[in-house]
């Protein structure tokens, strides 16, 4: 498991690290592995992640109201549900924590519909 961004990722079993000739080293840094790498399985992380707060939130309130309350184009989180696309850190974050405590689906409500001085 490596911490790359804002996320540990697991490196899949297949993939073969640098080593120094002389003594089979392996150094396990982020300099050592390519960054195309992490950067797909970054991506693969945040869709999966995605896919899973989405899922979570149906229970509470539908997609499209979960659209309109955030903010987001008609049909994004189901694109993003399929696993197309690939949502930002924030996205995902936020509909984690929306979707462990669905008490602040309403809170989150209630705080766009008060004026802006309150």
């Amino acid at each position: 498991m490596v911490r790359y961004r804002n996320a540990a990722l697991t490196l899949p079993a297949d993939l073969r690290l640098p080593a120094c000739r002389r003594c089979k080293y392996e150094p396990l840094g982020l300099d050592a592995l390519p960054s195309e790498i992490l950067d797909s399985l970054y991506r693969a992380n945040l869709q999966k992640r995605v896919a899973v707060a989405i899922a979570r939130l149906q229970g509470v309130r539908s997609q499209r109201k979960t659209e309109l309350l955030l903010n987001l184009s008609q049909g994004y989180l189901s694109r993003l549900k399929a696993g197309e696309g690939i949502p930002g850190a924030p996205l995902v974050s936020l509909l984690a924590l929306l979707a462990a405590h669905p008490n602040l689906v309403g809170e989150l409500e209630d705080f766009w519909t008060m004026p802006p001085d309150s």
